[in-house]
């Protein structure tokens, strides 16, 4: 019997686990389950399952390892409905960008089930300047892969995680949950939040009945942050309300400083103010700020990282069947 995995969630993260495993040449079954039955559908056609189970808890049925690749309110919503049926020995992980709330969460599991924190991080390059939006085989290659495993996590269970990673073509990063989501929030949330400005205030001048005539590409990109799921942002700005005050008034202060110079109407020192931005931004998708990410061989690894996960996943095949409900 091969070893199953189930994938929730077959947007761009989920179908691309799939797609790298099946590109991967491991020998085991991919289970997809999206409440979208054309996510599961295209997920089945493109080959990044091998099947879809519109029922969630047949989905998770007899799997090894149960991936929830969703935006944080449905990872939070997916754990409630999971946590008495889960069976012990079956390992758990996420890919949302908060960890704290998710990890507390998964706390309502059975004993003995293995939940691990996950948030892959994709980092452009000058070649790649944008993020990539479709599903693709080779969408985590080179990609950091945070994982935020608690102090008592079962050492197998993390083991078999990063197999995973590498299989995936990523670079596993570990963290405390609490500094990963401080470091998420200025990195990436405040992203959200200045997003999220700048879309109200825009639609909600006067002005954007004409406005939106000029809203182009810029637009689209500049808003694209704050245009996904309310639900899970606005629970995630909840959730980290205290970092992001300080990022915002940080913010805050340096709008005032782009307001003082505006006043003084000096292009040079505009200039000069814009350019230390530009400078570090160069800097960052150079990998030279601090110290370099390392790009290891990740292709001469992954036969090695294959007898992990598969020897990680072999023992559980659904979990200890005998503490099943």
């Amino acid at each position: 019997m091969k070893p199953r995995i189930t994938i929730i969630g077959l947007g761009r993260l989920g179908a691309s686990i799939g797609l790298a495993l099946k590109k991967s040449g491991v020998e085991l079954e991919i289970v997809g389950h999206d409440k979208e039955r054309s996510a599961g559908n295209a997920a089945r056609q493109n080959g990044a399952i091998d099947k879809h189970e519109w029922n969630l808890y047949n989905a998770c049925e007899d799997a090894g390892l149960i991936v929830l690749a969703l935006p944080f309110a449905g990872v939070l919503e997916t754990i409630a409905l999971l946590q008495a049926d889960v069976a012990p020995g079956v390992i758990v992980t996420d890919t949302a960008s908060l960890k704290q709330p998710v990890v507390q969460a998964a706390r309502g599991f059975k004993a003995g089930v293995h939940f691990i924190g996950g948030h892959p991080i994709f980092r452009p390059t000058f070649e790649d300047a944008a993020p990539r939006a479709q599903a693709s085989a080779d969408l985590f290659r080179g990609a950091q892969y945070c994982l935020t495993p608690t102090p008592d996590a079962d050492a197998d269970a993390v083991n078999t995680l990063m197999g995973l990673i590498a299989l995936l073509g990523a670079k596993p990063l570990f963290m405390d949950a609490v500094e990963h989501d401080g470091l998420a929030a200025g990195a990436q949330h405040v992203a959200i939040a200045l997003q999220a400005i700048y879309l109200q205030t825009t639609t909600a001048s006067s002005g954007w009945r004409e406005l939106n005539k000029f809203a182009g590409a810029d637009f689209f990109q500049a808003t694209q942050l704050a245009a996904t799921d309310a639900k899970s942002i606005a629970q995630l700005l909840r959730a980290q309300q205290e970092p992001l005050r300080l990022w915002l008034t940080q913010t805050m202060q340096t709008a005032r400083e782009l307001q003082t110079l505006l006043a003084q109407a000096d292009v040079a020192a505009l200039e000069k103010w814009l350019a230390s931005a530009q400078t570090a931004r160069t800097q960052w998708l150079e990998n030279k700020v601090g110290a370099p990410t390392q790009n290891a061989e990740l292709d001469q690894a992954s036969s090695g990282a294959a007898r992990l996960f598969l020897g990680g996943l072999a023992t559980r095949l659904g979990g200890d069947k005998k503490n099943k409900r």
